[in-house]
Order: structure tokens, then C-alpha cells, then sequence
């Protein structure tokens, strides 16, 4: 079948962990190939970890043709450490199709994923899932659906059979029965109520959607099925109409009803603009238009190297052609161009507007960059991700494969751009941090397992740091004779405090030549290596002045290395005596939760030290703000998770540097060891 780009349909499954995307979309895929189920191998899945673990830990591509329309899937993980693919696979798709747990249909990632949602402002499908379980309502799970996400949420159909006895479908505007595989012209026995109502429910929903369409209605005229399904198309690409769907992906039921609202009712690329430029420029799904294609999800194979899936946003292009990344300047071509079906790549003549596409081995270009002719450069900006919350300090195992180790970090970070490699000024480690634990572990074992390398990781170093109070003198006076030349060296220092920030100054207040000139810039260098490790915990000290006023040297013996160790044996001894402090890094902390967590939230941040800044709303949750020392955080996103079920989010900025109590130093610092040690990951 020719691609054009209104007979495509860009589709994300979308919803939390256990609501059954993965094996909708399996499902959808064994429909399309003419199997009554799923394939026996997976498409989705087929990952060696995601097998293991038996759960989706990265998108998922694949295709299928139902009725006409060319559907590229986007499956997504509904684990909310890997929920990052979910946010990219919402801008790249037209339509997400919510899937719920019927006996649980509004959990953590649902909310998540909806609000990003909004964000992306992308119509949306929500299919009822797992209706042949127990305790299954499909009625209830509607009104819920409805509290949470409004009136525009409608049944499009309705399950015939409850719980174990799910058998089938009744359709709301063709008035058809799909049961066991055959149609019937009417509604099943025992059902016409509940159909009256929801039919009533459906029909006002659509007219409501379109002027014309809502004056026939009230004048009482009867809308033509035709004219009830381009009701619901124009609804659903405009927002207004939320169809739900009833379906047991596992019994394969009501999947092809599914199927049908994607391919005739879901909007096509062309209609719907929502690709933006850098520059502000809206740019249409034109298959005529300036070539531009978006690099959304990159697949790295240590074999077959980089595979890069791109949404061509506009225009066509075949390959071998001459192309330009905006971000690099680089020049590209697109190797083979393929559709993706799980790990299989499906050879096509060309990438046109709207598809979904696979090239291999670009050679500069990551994910989140766009493609473009050199005539026409265009460039869409990268999908805004959550952010870390989780981070170790990494390295390698083994001496001489810091390159082998950083290099593979940095191609599983283009593979998954919501994990993030910087190094700390403060403790001089390398920082990679991920959305959870498990996201952070899941990358150190793809590297181990892609790359044969293995990448030491442990809690990273809270960057605490010394000071002085008081001011104090004393005298560094290095004497060493040997057989030959001796070594001498005597400088005298006056030590004082600074305020916070100012960091290290030094004064030359030598008179008379009590040090040559020549020697006192090795005063100065040594005072700079003592100040690295202060008396208390061995950590910087900051925000001092060091006043060199008096001295004595030696013709012969002096020289810059004694005088070196002068200057630190004159700090060592003056810090001493300055009533030295330790300094303990401040962060602040915005937890968005749902109100009645607030005060659980409250209660643990006061138990961490945190001192509450303030509670704002923020649409329909609380912003909590507090300022709350950072070793006392090593632990948070973990019980945060714990106190909230999952339903809180955070970010964690730096703040400022604060003096530790004196009767806490020891459990302070202890404390940072203690979680150093266990946070370490094997």
C-alpha cells in the first residue's frame, strides 16, 4: 500500500505499570497479520532485560495496516523510573491511547502521563483494559474516568458480560454486536437501559462537539451514522471527545473495535498542526513541503551500531540524500530507510510527512536533533524530560577502562536522554543520575552486559567543606638539614574570616626582606594545598584571609620548596586555633503532590532538619518548598515513593552552605559515610 500522510496514524499506548499496553499492542499486531491473538514471539518487548524483568523499560516501535490507514505504534513503560519514553512518545504521536486497569484505573503514571498530556495538548483514546477480571465495573470506571478527567470522557462501547463472563462488545453508534467472533443487529438481552443511557450520553457529547450538528439535535432531527462518526473524528482531534473503549487484550476481545476508532476516527498527521520551530514557525504535515525530520528515539546495537527513529514532521526525502543536523552544521545522509517492527527493520522507498521511520548510522546526530536540507534549515526544540532524582558516583572497575566506561555511559545516555552524566566541581566525581534506582541499575547493566565493562557506582560525596570563626597567628618554620644543603623555610601568618562566598585571599604584608620576594608565591602555593584538607573532617576549608607579615630564610638552605612547606605547616597550626566550623551544603527541595499528602510530606522533610519555605497551588496540587541539607537527602526520592505511593514528584536545587551544629558534626558526618557505603551499587 502507497503511504500518504492522512492515511497514516501515529499512535503512543500510554498508563501506568499492569494496565496492559504491551499486550494491547501485541494483540493489535497479531489482528493486523491475520492471527486470531498475539504472535508467539514478542514485537514489543523484545528486549533481554525487559524479558527478565517482565516488564517495558524503553518505547517500543512497530507497524501494522488495519482497513487502509498505516498505524505506527509507540509503546511505552508505565513504571514511572523509565516514564520518559512516555513523555517523548506524547510529542511525536497524534492521538495517546490511555490504557487502564479496569479493577484500578487511575493510578500514579496515569496522572502522570495525562498531565503531560495537556501539555502536548494531543487527543486521547482511553481503552478499558483486564474487564474479564474480578471486581470489574466498566460503567464505574467511566464516572471515575469522568471525575478525573472530565465530561469529555464518553463510552463508545459497551462490554457485553461481566468479570469471567466478558464476551464481547456492543457498539454505541452502529448498534452492532461483536460476540465470539459474529455481529448482531441488536442490543443483547438485559442490556437496553444501560445502552439507552449511554447512548443518550454519547450522542449529546458529539452534537455538543459542533454547532451544526448540536442545532439538528435539538431540533429534535436524527443524526445520520455518518454524520455521528465525523462528529467524533473532528471531536477527538480537537480534544473535546474522550471515546472510551471496552476490551480484554489478554482474551482478545474488543481489540478490533479498537483498532477500527484508530484507523477512522483517530486524526492523521495532516489533521492537526502542532510541530512549532525553535523560531516560532508553524511547520504543516506537507509531504510537498521543506524536508524536516525529528530524531526522537536512538537504538544503540554494539554490533549493528547506532539506529536512529525519526518523525518526519514535513516534505519527503529518499536515500543517500544530502541533509544538514541545524544543532552540528554536520552533513548527513539517511542509510536504508526502513519502518521499525520491534527489533526487525522493514525496508521502504522513501521517509515521507508524517510517517515514522528507522535510518541507521548518522553520523552526528543524538536524539532530540532534527534533519533538514541545506536550503531550508529547521530545527523543533527537545522534549522538556522529568527530572533525576536518583544519582550515583561512577567509574571504572578496573584501572585503564575509564575511556571504554565513560564512552559506553555516553551511548546508553543517547539511547536514554532521561539519564544525565556531569561531573561535580565540588567533589571531582562523575555524576550519572536517572529518574529511580532501578533506571540508574538498568543502564550500569546494559553497559556491563553491551559493552563488557563494568562501572563502579556508589552514593556520591556530599560536598561539605570547612571555615574559621576567630582569628588566630602562627608560624610555620621548616628546618632540614642533611649532609649536603639543608632546607629552611619560616613564614608567619595572621588567619581571619571572610563572609560566605568569598573564598580565599592572601596579603603580602612583608617588610625588610624577612622573605626574598622570589619565595613568597611558594607561600602562598602552600597555604592552597593545606587549605584542601582542613582539621575537622578533612574537608576544603573557605572563606578565610591569610596575612603573611613576618619571616626568616637562609642564604644557602632557603628555596621555594621549603618555604612551600612553611606556608602549610603556618596554616595547619593557625586554623587550628581559629575555632574552626563545618559547613554543610543547603538544598532546596519543591515536592507536587496531591493535598492530602501534604502533611505526611511536611512531617518527613522537618524529620530531615528541612525548614518549610512555603505551600502554593499549583492546579489541583500543592507545591511544598523547604530548604533541607543535602545529607539528609541521600535517601529521599526512595522515601518519598514509600510516603506517597508514587504519587508525589520533586527537584532539588543547590541552595547554600550553612554551619552543622556542634552537637551534631559526629552524627552529620557519620550519617554520610553510613549511606556512602550502603547506597553502593554492585
Amino acid at each position: 500500500m502507497a503511504i500518504e500522510p492522512a492515511t497514516i496514524r501515529n499512535v503512543c499506548l500510554i498508563g501506568h505499570r499492569g494496565s496492559g499496553k504491551t499486550a494491547l499492542g501485541e494483540a493489535m499486531l497479531g489482528l493486523a497479520s491475520g492471527r486470531s491473538g498475539p504472535a508467539p514471539q514478542r514485537v514489543l518487548d523484545h528486549a533481554e532485560e525487559e524479558s527478565e524483568r517482565g516488564m517495558t523499560l524503553g518505547m517500543g516501535v512497530a507497524n501494522l495496516q488495519w482497513k487502509g490507514r498505516h498505524v505506527n505504534l509507540l509503546d511505552t513503560p508505565g513504571d514511572g523510573g523509565f516514564i520518559g519514553d512516555a513523555f517523548v512518545a506524547q510529542r511525536v504521536a497524534d492521538c495517546a491511547v490511555l490504557v487502564v486497569h479496569a479493577q484500578d484505573p487511575i493510578q500514579v503514571v496515569t496522572e502522570r502521563v495525562w498531565r503531560r498530556g495537556e501539555k502536548e495538548d494531543i487527543p486521547h483514546i482511553v481503552v478499558v483494559n483486564h474487564l474479564d477480571r474480578e471486581r470489574t465495573d466498566f460503567a464505574s470506571v467511566v464516572e471515575q474516568l469522568r471525575e478525573r478527567f472530565g465530561p469529555a470522557v464518553v463510552p463508545l462501547n459497551l462490554p457485553i458480560g461481566r468479570e469471567d463472563s466478558f464476551r464481547g462488545i456492543y457498539g454505541l453508534l452502529t448498534g452492532i454486536a461483536f460476540v465470539d467472533g459474529e455481529q448482531k443487529s441488536e442490543v443483547p438481552e438485559g442490556m437496553e437501559e444501560e445502552v439507552e443511557a449511554a447512548k443518550l450520553q454519547v450522542l449529546e457529547t458529539i452534537a455538543e462537539s459542533d454547532d451544526t450538528l448540536l442545532e439538528k439535535y435539538l431540533e429534535g432531527e436524527e443524526l445520520t451514522t455518518e454524520e455521528l462518526f465525523e462528529g467524533l473524528r473532528r471531536g477527538i482531534a480537537d480534544g473535546v471527545i474522550i471515546p472510551a473503549l471496552a476490551a480484554s487484550a489478554e482474551k482478545v476481545i474488543g481489540v478490533d473495535r479498537v483498532l477500527d476508532v484508530i484507523a477512522g476516527s483517530a486524526p492523521s498527521p495532516v489533521d492537526r498542526s502542532r510541530w512549532t520551530t525553535v523560531d516560532g514557525e508553524e511547520i504543516p504535515c506537507d509531504e510537498d513541503g521543506p524536508f524536516a525530520a525529528y530524531v526522537f528515539k536512538t537504538y544503540q546495537d554494539p554490533f549493528a551500531g547506532r539506529l536512529s527513529v525519526l518523525r518526519v514532521v514535513c516534505g519527503r526525502c529518499r536515500s543517500d540524500e544530502a541533509l544538514t543536523n541545524p544543532r552540528t552544521g554536520s552533513a548527513e545522509r539517511l542509510g536504508g530507510v526502513s519502518h521499525l517492527m520491534g527489533k526487525e527493520r522493514v525496508p521502504t522507498d522513501e521517509a515521507i510527512a508524517g510517517d515514522i521511520v528507522a535510518v541507521a548510522k548518522l553520523k552526528d546526530t543524538h536524539t532530540f536533533d532534527t534533519l533538514c536540507r541545506p536550503d531550508k534549515e529547521l530545527r523543533f526544540e527537545p522534549v522538556a524530560l522529568p527530572e533525576p532524582t536518583t544519582a550515583f558516583a561512577v567509574g571504572a572497575k578496573a584501572r585503564g577502562e575509564e575511556e571504554k566506561v565513560f564512552e559506553a555511559i555516553k551511548r546508553v545516555i543517547d539511547e536514554d536522554p532521561s539519564l544525565k552524566l556531569e561531573r561535580s566541581d565540588a567533589t571531582g566525581e562523575e555524576i550519572l543520575s536517572g529518574l529511580a534506582q532501578m533506571h540508574v541499575e538498568l543502564a550500569l547493566e546494559r553497559i556491563n552486559r553491551r559493552y563488557n565493562v563494568e562501572v563502579e557506582a556508589r552514593a556520591p560525596k556530599v560536598p561539605f567543606m570547612e571555615t574559621i570563626q576567630g582569628s588566630a597567628q602562627a608560624q610555620g618554620r621548616y628546618k632540614k638539614q642533611t649532609g649536603g644543603r639543608g632546607q629552611f623555610g619560616d613564614a608567619r601568618i595572621e588567619i581571619s574570616p571572610l563572609p560566605q562566598g568569598s573564598g580565599f585571599e592572601f596579603e603580602d604584608a612583608i617588610v625588610g626582606g624577612a622573605i626574598p620576594r622570589q619565595f613568597i608565591p611558594a607561600v602562598e602555593k602552600g597555604i592552597q594545598e593545606a587549605m584542601r584538607e582542613g582539621p575537622i573532617a578533612g574537608y576544603p576549608v573557605v572563606d578565610f584571609k591569610v596575612r603573611l607579615h613576618d619571616g626568616a630564610f637562609h642564604s644557602v638552605d632557603s628555596s621555594e620548596a621549603a618555604f612551600k612547606v612553611a606556608g602549610s605547616m603556618a596554616f595547619k597550626n593557625a586554623v587550628e586555633k581559629a575555632t574552626p566550623v563545618l559547613l554543610e551544603p543547603y538544598v532546596k527541595v519543591e515536592v507536587l503532590a496531591p493535598t492530602e499528602l501534604v502533611g505526611d510530606i511536611m512531617g518527613d522533610l522537618s524529620g530531615r532538619r528541612g525548614r518549610p519555605m512555603g505551600i502554593e497551588q499549583r492546579g489541583e496540587r500543592q507545591v511544598i518548598q523547604a530548604e533541607v541539607p543535602q545529607v539528609e537527602m541521600l535517601t529521599y526520592a526512595r522515601d518519598l515513593r514509600s510516603i506517597t505511593g508514587g504519587r508525589a514528584n520533586f527537584h532539588v536545587e543547590f541552595g547554600h552552605y550553612e554551619e552543622v551544629p556542634p552537637n551534631l558534626v559526629e552524627k552529620v558526618l557519620a550519617a554520610n559515610e553510613r549511606e556512602e557505603e550502603k547506597e553502593k551499587v554492585s
